[in-house]
């Protein structure tokens, strides 16, 4: 009776030991999986940030540099990190049309995108990936 205690002890303190725990996480919106109405939502990574750092920022007017402009962390912080020439993907919510231009002031290549659209890869349109540096808001 005595061993089978012993390894009953040991076989429990060996499944302790190889047990995982997995610890419990709060459930935090991320701003990359919604793009609210009325906004156009503009993120720093391919597919919307997915796997990528978290840097983001939504607009609802027109914006003629956005080199005065840093992304927004996942926790709506703000990451010091400036917006000009970093955007690889967009969604656009904002209920009109809307240009994402190469250079300030509207100028240079520039791609639009129609409402409720989304673009996880930018590289395939003509403003390309990070080259952005104004936003034109056509409805505003």
């Amino acid at each position: 009776m005595r061993l089978s205690k012993k390894v009953a002890g040991i076989a429990a303190a060996a499944a302790a030991l190889f047990t995982v725990v997995v610890p419990a996480t709060a459930a935090v919106a991320s701003p990359r999986s919604t793009c609210y109405g009325g906004r156009v939502c503009l993120y720093a990574g391919f597919d919307y940030n997915r796997g990528q750092v978290d840097h983001w920022r939504d607009f609802v007017a027109d914006d003629v540099n956005l080199e005065d402009n840093n992304w927004l962390n996942w926790d709506f912080s703000n990451s010091w990190h400036s917006m000009n020439n970093e955007t690889s993907s967009v969604r656009n919510r904002v209920g009109c049309s809307v240009t994402l231009w190469q250079h300030p002031y509207y100028t240079g290549a520039h791609s639009t995108f129609t409402h409720n659209s989304n673009d996880g890869f930018l590289s395939n349109n003509a403003v390309g990936n990070n080259r952005t540096s104004s936003i034109d808001i056509w409805c505003r």
